[in-house]
Protein backbone atom coordinates (compact mmCIF):
# COMPACT_ATOMS: atom_id res chain seq x y z
CA UNK A 1 0.00 0.00 0.00
CA UNK A 2 0.99 2.95 -1.11
CA UNK A 3 2.12 5.88 1.92
CA UNK A 4 1.20 9.17 0.15
CA UNK A 5 1.11 12.31 2.17
CA UNK A 6 -2.06 14.35 2.10
CA UNK A 7 -2.29 15.49 -1.91
CA UNK A 8 -3.96 19.12 -0.51
CA UNK A 9 -1.12 19.42 2.02
CA UNK A 10 1.09 19.62 -1.00
CA UNK A 11 -0.68 21.94 -3.07
CA UNK A 12 -0.82 24.00 -0.28
CA UNK A 13 3.11 23.70 0.59
CA UNK A 14 4.31 24.01 -3.13
CA UNK A 15 2.48 27.58 -3.47
CA UNK A 16 3.73 28.49 0.28
CA UNK A 17 7.41 27.30 -0.31
CA UNK A 18 7.40 29.30 -3.99
CA UNK A 19 5.56 32.50 -2.43
CA UNK A 20 7.40 32.59 0.82
CA UNK A 21 3.83 33.91 2.33
CA UNK A 22 0.96 31.67 3.94
CA UNK A 23 -0.81 34.85 2.85
CA UNK A 24 0.21 35.09 -0.74
CA UNK A 25 -0.47 31.11 -0.92
CA UNK A 26 -4.04 31.58 0.50
CA UNK A 27 -4.90 34.45 -2.11
CA UNK A 28 -3.62 31.99 -4.68
CA UNK A 29 -5.48 28.99 -3.86
CA UNK A 30 -8.85 31.39 -2.64
CA UNK A 31 -8.42 29.98 0.99
CA UNK A 32 -7.92 31.59 4.05
CA UNK A 33 -4.86 31.88 5.44
CA UNK A 34 -5.78 29.62 8.67
CA UNK A 35 -6.58 26.81 6.11
CA UNK A 36 -3.40 27.08 4.19
CA UNK A 37 -1.83 27.22 8.10
CA UNK A 38 -3.60 24.04 8.74
CA UNK A 39 -2.84 21.91 5.66
CA UNK A 40 1.12 22.41 6.51
CA UNK A 41 0.58 21.43 9.97
CA UNK A 42 -0.75 18.33 8.99
CA UNK A 43 1.41 17.46 6.38
CA UNK A 44 4.70 18.46 8.71
CA UNK A 45 2.27 15.92 10.67
CA UNK A 46 2.72 12.95 8.36
CA UNK A 47 6.59 13.67 7.32
CA UNK A 48 7.78 14.33 10.87
CA UNK A 49 9.55 17.24 10.30
CA UNK A 50 9.41 20.82 10.57
CA UNK A 51 9.01 22.08 6.85
CA UNK A 52 8.47 26.36 7.89
CA UNK A 53 10.62 28.11 10.63
CA UNK A 54 7.10 30.45 11.20
CA UNK A 55 8.68 34.21 11.61
CA UNK A 56 6.96 37.72 12.57
CA UNK A 57 7.40 38.78 9.36
CA UNK A 58 6.95 35.59 6.85
CA UNK A 59 7.86 32.08 6.39
CA UNK A 60 11.21 30.43 5.63
CA UNK A 61 11.84 26.62 4.32
CA UNK A 62 13.33 24.40 6.79
CA UNK A 63 16.79 22.13 5.10
CA UNK A 64 14.36 19.74 5.29
CA UNK A 65 11.36 22.14 3.59
CA UNK A 66 14.24 22.98 0.68
CA UNK A 67 14.90 19.66 0.15
CA UNK A 68 11.60 18.55 -0.01
CA UNK A 69 10.17 21.75 -2.37
CA UNK A 70 13.14 20.98 -5.32
CA UNK A 71 11.61 17.58 -4.94
CA UNK A 72 7.68 18.11 -5.21
CA UNK A 73 8.25 21.34 -7.73
CA UNK A 74 9.54 18.25 -10.03
CA UNK A 75 6.89 15.95 -9.37
CA UNK A 76 4.02 18.46 -9.55
CA UNK A 77 5.94 19.20 -13.01
CA UNK A 78 5.49 16.38 -14.25
CA UNK A 79 2.22 15.53 -13.00
CA UNK A 80 0.98 18.78 -14.67
CA UNK A 81 2.48 17.45 -18.09
CA UNK A 82 1.20 14.08 -18.12
CA UNK A 83 -2.43 15.35 -17.64
CA UNK A 84 -2.09 18.33 -20.60
CA UNK A 85 -0.29 15.14 -22.59
CA UNK A 86 -3.79 13.09 -21.83
CA UNK A 87 -5.75 16.51 -21.82
CA UNK A 88 -4.27 17.01 -25.50
CA UNK A 89 -5.06 13.77 -27.08
CA UNK A 90 -8.24 13.28 -25.76
CA UNK A 91 -9.02 16.98 -27.52
CA UNK A 92 -7.42 15.83 -30.35
CA UNK A 93 -9.45 14.53 -33.13
CA UNK A 94 -7.64 11.72 -35.43
CA UNK A 95 -7.88 12.02 -38.92
CA UNK A 96 -7.33 8.81 -40.98
CA UNK A 97 -5.64 9.26 -44.24
CA UNK A 98 -4.79 6.30 -47.17
CA UNK A 99 -2.20 7.15 -49.08
CA UNK A 100 0.47 5.56 -51.53
CA UNK A 101 3.78 4.85 -49.30
CA UNK A 102 5.98 7.18 -51.81
CA UNK A 103 3.61 9.66 -51.99
CA UNK A 104 3.62 9.73 -48.66
CA UNK A 105 7.24 9.95 -48.02
CA UNK A 106 8.22 11.99 -51.00
CA UNK A 107 5.31 14.27 -51.14
CA UNK A 108 3.06 14.81 -48.32
CA UNK A 109 5.18 14.65 -44.98
CA UNK A 110 7.76 16.89 -46.64
CA UNK A 111 5.35 19.25 -46.56
CA UNK A 112 2.63 19.22 -44.10
CA UNK A 113 2.70 22.04 -41.85
CA UNK A 114 1.96 19.78 -38.37
CA UNK A 115 2.14 23.11 -36.11
CA UNK A 116 -1.10 24.31 -38.05
CA UNK A 117 -2.47 21.04 -37.46
CA UNK A 118 -1.43 20.87 -33.97
CA UNK A 119 -3.08 24.24 -33.26
CA UNK A 120 -6.50 23.31 -34.69
CA UNK A 121 -6.00 20.45 -32.52
CA UNK A 122 -6.03 17.80 -35.17
CA UNK A 123 -3.75 14.85 -35.44
CA UNK A 124 -3.27 12.16 -38.43
CA UNK A 125 -3.59 8.50 -38.65
CA UNK A 126 -1.92 7.21 -41.85
CA UNK A 127 -2.43 4.30 -43.85
CA UNK A 128 0.08 3.89 -46.25
CA UNK A 129 -1.80 1.96 -49.34
CA UNK A 130 -2.08 1.59 -52.98
CA UNK A 131 -5.30 0.07 -52.34
CA UNK A 132 -8.59 1.96 -52.99
CA UNK A 133 -10.27 1.76 -49.65
CA UNK A 134 -14.11 2.47 -48.72
CA UNK A 135 -14.21 5.38 -47.29
CA UNK A 136 -17.12 4.35 -44.75
CA UNK A 137 -16.17 0.62 -44.68
CA UNK A 138 -12.71 1.30 -43.50
CA UNK A 139 -13.37 4.58 -41.63
CA UNK A 140 -11.10 6.87 -43.76
CA UNK A 141 -11.48 10.70 -43.43
CA UNK A 142 -9.70 11.44 -46.37
CA UNK A 143 -7.91 9.44 -49.38
CA UNK A 144 -5.15 10.21 -51.67
CA UNK A 145 -5.55 7.51 -54.57
CA UNK A 146 -3.48 6.29 -57.90
CA UNK A 147 -5.94 5.77 -60.86
CA UNK A 148 -6.50 6.57 -64.42
CA UNK A 149 -10.53 7.49 -64.09
CA UNK A 150 -11.86 10.06 -61.96
CA UNK A 151 -12.73 9.19 -58.24
CA UNK A 152 -16.83 9.39 -58.68
CA UNK A 153 -16.49 10.98 -54.51
CA UNK A 154 -18.25 14.32 -53.73
CA UNK A 155 -15.34 15.92 -53.52
CA UNK A 156 -12.75 14.89 -55.63
CA UNK A 157 -9.22 17.06 -56.89
CA UNK A 158 -6.18 16.09 -59.28
CA UNK A 159 -2.97 16.72 -57.06
CA UNK A 160 -1.10 16.40 -60.31
CA UNK A 161 -0.74 14.14 -63.04
CA UNK A 162 1.68 10.66 -63.24
CA UNK A 163 5.07 11.92 -65.37
CA UNK A 164 7.37 8.98 -65.21
CA UNK A 165 10.90 8.95 -65.85
CA UNK A 166 13.42 6.90 -66.49
CA UNK A 167 16.34 7.69 -63.84
CA UNK A 168 19.68 5.61 -62.85
CA UNK A 169 23.12 6.72 -60.95
CA UNK A 170 25.28 9.04 -62.42
CA UNK A 171 28.32 6.35 -63.55
CA UNK A 172 25.50 3.75 -64.14
CA UNK A 173 25.73 5.24 -68.41
CA UNK A 174 27.82 7.35 -70.38
CA UNK A 175 25.50 10.15 -71.12
CA UNK A 176 22.35 11.21 -69.95
CA UNK A 177 18.50 11.93 -71.81
CA UNK A 178 19.28 9.31 -75.05
CA UNK A 179 16.99 8.43 -77.27
CA UNK A 180 15.73 5.57 -76.64
CA UNK A 181 18.87 3.76 -78.35
CA UNK A 182 18.13 -0.34 -78.13
CA UNK A 183 21.60 -0.86 -77.45
CA UNK A 184 21.84 0.19 -74.03
CA UNK A 185 18.30 -1.28 -73.19
CA UNK A 186 19.75 -4.73 -73.93
CA UNK A 187 22.41 -4.01 -71.48
CA UNK A 188 21.10 -2.31 -68.80
CA UNK A 189 18.99 -3.52 -65.96
CA UNK A 190 15.75 -2.31 -65.95
CA UNK A 191 13.90 -1.78 -62.40
CA UNK A 192 9.85 -1.22 -62.38
CA UNK A 193 7.41 -0.90 -59.99
CA UNK A 194 4.63 -3.43 -60.12
CA UNK A 195 1.96 -1.29 -58.26
CA UNK A 196 2.76 1.22 -60.86
CA UNK A 197 -0.37 1.74 -64.37
CA UNK A 198 2.46 2.80 -66.68
CA UNK A 199 5.18 -0.05 -67.13
CA UNK A 200 8.33 -0.32 -69.44
CA UNK A 201 6.37 -2.36 -71.84
CA UNK A 202 3.81 0.53 -72.47
CA UNK A 203 6.59 3.13 -72.55
CA UNK A 204 8.77 0.61 -74.54
CA UNK A 205 6.01 0.30 -76.87
CA UNK A 206 4.59 3.92 -77.23
CA UNK A 207 8.63 4.30 -78.41
CA UNK A 208 8.02 1.71 -81.22
CA UNK A 209 11.40 -0.07 -79.44
CA UNK A 210 10.75 -3.77 -79.27
CA UNK A 211 11.97 -5.10 -75.58
CA UNK A 212 15.24 -7.45 -75.87
CA UNK A 213 14.03 -11.35 -75.24
CA UNK A 214 16.50 -11.80 -72.78
CA UNK A 215 16.58 -7.93 -70.94
CA UNK A 216 17.57 -7.84 -67.40
CA UNK A 217 14.73 -7.11 -64.82
CA UNK A 218 14.16 -6.14 -61.14
CA UNK A 219 10.78 -5.70 -59.78
CA UNK A 220 9.82 -3.59 -56.48
CA UNK A 221 6.51 -3.74 -54.85
CA UNK A 222 6.47 0.53 -54.29
CA UNK A 223 9.16 3.30 -55.88
CA UNK A 224 11.00 3.69 -52.46
CA UNK A 225 12.74 0.48 -53.39
CA UNK A 226 13.25 1.12 -57.16
CA UNK A 227 14.45 4.78 -56.25
CA UNK A 228 16.97 3.06 -54.09
CA UNK A 229 18.13 0.53 -56.21
CA UNK A 230 18.68 3.32 -58.84
CA UNK A 231 20.78 5.12 -56.54
CA UNK A 232 22.78 1.96 -55.53
CA UNK A 233 23.43 1.62 -59.27
CA UNK A 234 21.10 -1.66 -59.80
CA UNK A 235 19.84 -0.06 -63.46
CA UNK A 236 18.04 2.32 -64.67
CA UNK A 237 14.31 2.78 -62.73
CA UNK A 238 10.92 4.12 -64.28
CA UNK A 239 9.55 6.40 -61.90
CA UNK A 240 7.65 9.34 -61.24
CA UNK A 241 9.22 12.64 -61.45
CA UNK A 242 7.77 13.90 -58.84
CA UNK A 243 9.67 11.49 -56.34
CA UNK A 244 12.98 12.31 -57.63
CA UNK A 245 13.26 15.88 -58.43
CA UNK A 246 15.52 16.45 -55.52
CA UNK A 247 17.81 13.57 -55.94
CA UNK A 248 18.05 15.04 -59.91
CA UNK A 249 18.44 18.64 -58.74
CA UNK A 250 21.50 17.04 -55.96
CA UNK A 251 22.94 15.31 -58.45
CA UNK A 252 22.60 11.65 -56.93
CA UNK A 253 20.36 10.54 -59.78
CA UNK A 254 20.09 11.55 -63.69
CA UNK A 255 17.61 11.23 -66.03
CA UNK A 256 18.37 8.30 -68.31
CA UNK A 257 16.61 8.38 -71.32
CA UNK A 258 14.52 10.91 -73.47
CA UNK A 259 11.39 8.94 -73.36
CA UNK A 260 8.62 11.35 -74.64
CA UNK A 261 5.53 11.77 -72.95
CA UNK A 262 2.47 9.14 -72.97
CA UNK A 263 -0.85 11.41 -74.34
CA UNK A 264 -3.37 9.23 -73.33
CA UNK A 265 -4.96 7.41 -70.02
CA UNK A 266 -2.11 9.28 -67.93
CA UNK A 267 -3.14 8.31 -64.54
CA UNK A 268 -2.95 10.63 -61.41
CA UNK A 269 -3.14 11.26 -57.72
CA UNK A 270 -6.81 12.50 -56.75
CA UNK A 271 -7.26 13.94 -53.39
CA UNK A 272 -10.73 12.12 -52.85
CA UNK A 273 -13.45 12.65 -49.39
CA UNK A 274 -17.29 12.22 -49.17
CA UNK A 275 -19.95 14.08 -48.22
CA UNK A 276 -20.68 12.28 -44.75
CA UNK A 277 -17.10 12.79 -43.62
CA UNK A 278 -16.24 16.76 -45.16
CA UNK A 279 -19.39 17.51 -42.54
CA UNK A 280 -16.59 17.33 -40.15
CA UNK A 281 -14.96 20.50 -40.03
CA UNK A 282 -11.83 18.72 -38.88
CA UNK A 283 -11.98 17.10 -42.35
CA UNK A 284 -12.44 20.13 -44.55
CA UNK A 285 -9.81 21.84 -42.65
CA UNK A 286 -7.21 18.74 -43.58
CA UNK A 287 -8.29 18.56 -46.98
CA UNK A 288 -7.84 22.29 -47.52
CA UNK A 289 -4.59 21.89 -45.80
CA UNK A 290 -3.25 19.13 -48.77
CA UNK A 291 -5.49 21.08 -51.35
CA UNK A 292 -2.73 24.14 -50.51
CA UNK A 293 0.49 22.14 -51.71
CA UNK A 294 -0.69 21.32 -54.87
CA UNK A 295 -0.27 24.72 -57.14
CA UNK A 296 3.73 24.49 -57.49
CA UNK A 297 3.59 20.52 -57.84
CA UNK A 298 1.00 20.89 -60.94
CA UNK A 299 3.13 23.30 -62.33
CA UNK A 300 6.06 20.74 -62.55
CA UNK A 301 4.09 17.92 -63.68
CA UNK A 302 1.49 19.30 -66.09
CA UNK A 303 2.57 19.37 -69.76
Amino acid sequence: MRSLPPLKGIIYFEACARLQSFKLAAEELFVTPGAVSHQIQTLEGFIGQKLFIRQHRGIKLTNAGIRYFNRIGLILKDLEQATTDIGFVTKTQKMMVSIPPTLLNKWLLPRINYQYLSENSISVVFIDTIEMLDLNKENIDISIRYCIERPSEKYCRLLFPERMIAVCAPNYIDKSLIKFPGELLATSTLIETTNRLIQWDLILANNNVKPHPNQSKVYFQNSLHAIEAAIQGIGIAFVNRIFVESYIQQGVLIEAIDMGEMQDKIPGYYLVSNYEKMQNPSTQLLYQEIESYISDDIAITTF
